[in-house]
């Protein structure tokens, strides 16, 4: 399971943060357009956005992840003007349920990971 912080910058998504489970030395990703993401659905919606086993959810049945990453939970980081910043999420190549726990923890979280990761890039 991945974690990790994106940041909207247009049509871009960029890694701001990324913890690898698996793997310590991953640190961080390539940018990509944000429609070859599933955070993608997460900044349509402003709300959260989970895939417990892709390849069997139709909503992501075109997505270019899907083959890749099968399980995606990721909520709105908003900024302190109501405007959205980016994502943080967790994801994994293997179906897994992301828990209610962990779900209400990052729900929880969010405002201080917004505040924590955008900070310094935003001015009030």
């Amino acid at each position: 399971m991945t974690t990790a912080i994106f940041a909207f910058d247009g049509d871009m998504l960029r890694n701001v943060c990324l913890i690898d489970k698996e793997n310590q030395n991953i640190t961080n990703c390539s940018d990509q357009p944000i429609t070859e993401s599933y955070c993608m659905y997460t900044r349509r919606s402003r709300e959260r956005f989970s895939v417990e086993e892709a390849s069997l959810d139709s909503r992501v049945a075109l997505h270019p992840k899907r083959q890749n990453i099968q399980c995606y939970y990721g909520i709105p980081l908003f900024g302190s003007k109501g405007e959205m910043l980016g994502t943080v999420c967790h994801f994994d190549s293997m179906p897994v349920r992301v828990t209610e726990e962990v779900a209400t923890a990052l729900d929880d979280l969010a405002p201080l990971i917004a505040e924590a990761a955008f900070s310094a890039s935003v001015k009030d």
